[in-house]
């Protein structure tokens, strides 16, 4: 399967096939060296961009370096993250054509950032990265940090 990086309207540079990518094909493999959570935050801690991947139950990440590491999220992606045998993959979501960008729903659920931006451009874009799950907790800690700053407003 042909894959290319090249200049990305979603972020910076992202991946495209070359060659048509058929629904439910493994397309990459997201590799790197696998470290703890615990490292990969102090490793990280000053960083505005990061290509970690968590694996199994999130303790230990893949810190990419690879082609997968230049696939882009997506509220309307084309492709998801599929965990075998504790290998992380890329795979199709739908038939993919030739020259396409691949990309996936990150589903962010940790982080420092506020926002997460997301630039993808979808109709159905939530304006974020993050999971809509880690999106409503996020509005009830900030809602609880409301009531504290202004108790008397919310009575």
């Amino acid at each position: 399967m042909g894959l290319i990086i090249r200049s990305s309207s979603i972020h910076a540079a992202g991946c495209y096939t070359t060659a048509a990518i058929h629904k439910g094909a493994r397309v990459v493999e997201y590799t790197g060296p696998r470290i703890s959570k615990e490292l990969a935050d102090e490793k990280y801690q000053d960083s505005p961009t990061t290509y970690l991947f968590g694996v199994g139950d999130g303790e230990q990440v893949i810190d990419g370096h690879g082609t997968a590491m230049f696939i882009n999220h997506s509220c309307h992606p084309n492709c998801e993250t599929d965990e075998f045998d504790g290998r992380i993959w890329i795979c199709a979501t739908r038939d993919i054509a030739p020259g396409e960008e691949l990309t996936y729903d990150y589903h962010l659920y940790d982080g420092d950032e506020d926002e997460a931006r997301c630039n993808c451009g979808a109709a159905s874009c939530r304006g974020t990265m993050y999971a809509p799950e880690e999106i409503k907790r996020r509005q009830r800690l900030a809602r609880k940090e409301e009531r504290k700053k202004h108790p008397r407003k919310h009575k």
